[in-house]
């Protein structure tokens, strides 16, 4: 019996309210999105819809314009060693915002040791001499 093994493509919506948050590095973070038709159409008939990066316990760090056209957007200079989370909003009349779809928490990593030191300065301490992973004398 010969089993042939159709492939069937990935559908390229899946209609559903979906914010992602992803760390890219610990000065960069990317937010992907996908709206349900119900929401697209909100959002569409709104005058001002935004999207915010918020630092959890801060409030908003980062607010721009949503852009209907894209489904994803990088967030760059946002500080290490803190949890954001992303919302998409409507702005009232009365200047408002009231967010229609939040994503997940994510921390991003610092970007040096936690005592402040260089790389150069704390290598790791674990690794043999013989190591190739090892850093070369004077940190460069």
């Amino acid at each position: 019996m010969d089993h042939q093994h159709i492939p069937v493509p990935l559908p390229p919506d899946y209609h559903e309210n979906t914010l992602f948050l992803l760390v890219q590095s610990p000065r960069v973070l990317y937010v992907y999105w996908e709206l349900s038709p119900g929401l697209k159409d909100l959002l569409e008939k709104k005058e001002k819809v935004q999207i915010r990066l918020n630092i959890e316990g801060r409030g908003p760090f980062y607010t721009t314009e949503f852009n209907m056209s894209q489904k994803s957007f990088y967030f760059s200079d946002v500080e290490p060693g803190l949890t954001y989370n992303c919302e998409i909003g409507i702005i009232s009349h009365d200047n408002l915002f009231y967010p229609l779809l939040r994503s997940n928490s994510v921390s991003t990593p610092l970007d040096r040791p936690a005592d402040g030191r260089t790389l150069a300065e704390a290598p790791p301490k674990d690794l043999p001499s013989s190591s190739s992973w090892g850093l070369p004398k004077g940190g460069k």
